[in-house]
């Protein structure tokens, strides 16, 4: 018998907690591309359609670099956190998170459109030493969200509907573990969500079993 509870002993309070976000609704192949088709040509629309063709965080995105291009590949090996400051390293100090990508014939015109608005310095997205900042990304997303009717998730949501996407499509999970920095397999398959609509599998349904 133990007379007395050790764990009353602990102030729980100091533990920072943040519950695991099981409902994850990434947006779909179609959202994707209304939302690209319908942003424009500013700096804050071209982040976005930017982050549509890769699978960053978007610390991830804020610590690009032009020289981190080589060719039609992009390797991401630090971010700017939320005070604005850079870390020559990436979230969760795994070797795994520092990686590279391939970039799509879509993903380099956008860059080149960004560079024509930013020429002048050696970060993609700071300008006039001002990283592109979270809030004003999130609500430019919202905006065009809501103009399309389309139900808004936040900078987050892009990485997984990306990967989701491509998972749909039929990159393996193996590859898209890589492109995610992610140090288990399980950990990607929490960001793979199913993304097919009921019509979509009423059809192959009808293809399948007749």
């Amino acid at each position: 018998m133990i007379d007395h509870n050790c764990l009353r002993d602990i102030n729980f309070k100091q533990f920072a907690f943040k519950a695991e976000e099981n409902n994850i609704k990434p947006y779909t192949e179609e959202e994707r591309l209304r939302i690209i088709n319908h942003l424009g040509d500013d700096f804050y629309s071209l982040a976005i359609k930017l982050d549509f063709h890769l699978v960053l965080r978007i610390g991830e995105l804020k610590g690009l670099k032009w020289n981190d291009i080589k060719d039609d590949t992009i390797y991401i090996h630090r971010f700017i956190d939320d005070k604005n400051k850079v870390i020559e390293d990436i979230k969760g100090h795994a070797s795994q998170g520092k990686r590279q990508m391939p970039l799509t014939p879509n993903a380099l015109k956008i860059l080149e459109q960004i560079r024509l608005q930013n020429p002048d310095n050696e970060y993609i997205f700071i300008r006039d030493s001002h990283p592109l900042a979270t809030v004003t990304f999130n609500r430019r997303l919202k905006k065009c969200c809501e103009e399309l009717g389309i139900e808004y998730r936040s900078s987050h949501k892009l990485r997984f509907s990306t990967a989701s996407i491509m998972y749909k499509n039929g990159v393996e999970d193996t590859e898209l573990q890589k492109l995610l920095g992610h140090t288990s397999l399980n950990m990607t398959h929490h960001y793979l969500q199913n993304i097919t609509s009921q019509e979509e599998t009423a059809s192959k349904m009808r293809a399948i079993l007749g």
